[in-house]
């Protein structure tokens, strides 16, 4: 089964640095197969005969920490669940699609997400409540919005973001 993995908290450098190579380079070794990354942030897409998103994202989990001494979160979804997502865009094609964020999770939201982040939106900012994301479009960046550091308490469950061009690229990996 083909495989989308975005993991969480992993960097160029500093804590949760991980070689996008050498991560390849593992997950082949431990079965994994056609196996590509995105950039040096967490993104992969790579085919493993496991069903089960959760089991997959334990493997992986299991052998970064095993291999490399850190363990980021990591989620995984069909590309499916990508293609969902990407169809669920809020609103017209954005001017700056690296200003619209999906914050993928796979736990179970708070319902009311949206609102709880609602005060907290300023310059134009606006959230939305998808399936598998919440939507975020923040022209002036997710750094300097006030949102960044509050949508993962208001979810109520481990999310990670990804910005519109992103998603894109790592969608057509597959």
């Amino acid at each position: 089964m083909r495989w989308i993995i975005l993991m969480r908290a992993v960097t160029v450098g500093g804590t949760g640095k991980l070689s996008m190579r050498e991560l390849r380079q593992a997950l082949e070794k431990d079965g994994a197969e056609a196996v590509a990354t995105y950039i040096q942030s967490g993104n992969l897409v790579l085919t493993l005969d496991e069903p089960d998103p959760r089991a997959v994202e334990a493997r992986i989990g299991a052998l970064v920490e095993a291999q490399f001494g850190i363990r980021p979160g990591v989620m995984a979804f069909a590309p499916e669940a990508i293609d969902a997502a990407l169809d669920g865009t809020p609103g017209p094609e954005p001017d700056e699609p690296q200003h619209m964020y999906m914050l993928f999770f796979t736990g179970t939201p708070n319902a009311d997400v949206a609102a709880r982040l609602e005060e907290f939106c300023t310059q134009g900012e606006e959230v939305m409540l998808g399936a598998t994301c919440l939507y975020l479009h923040a022209p002036d960046g997710l750094g300097r919005s006030k949102l960044g550091r509050k949508v993962e308490k208001a979810l109520g469950c481990p999310a990670t973001a990804r910005n519109l061009n992103s998603v894109r690229k790592v969608r057509e990996m597959v």
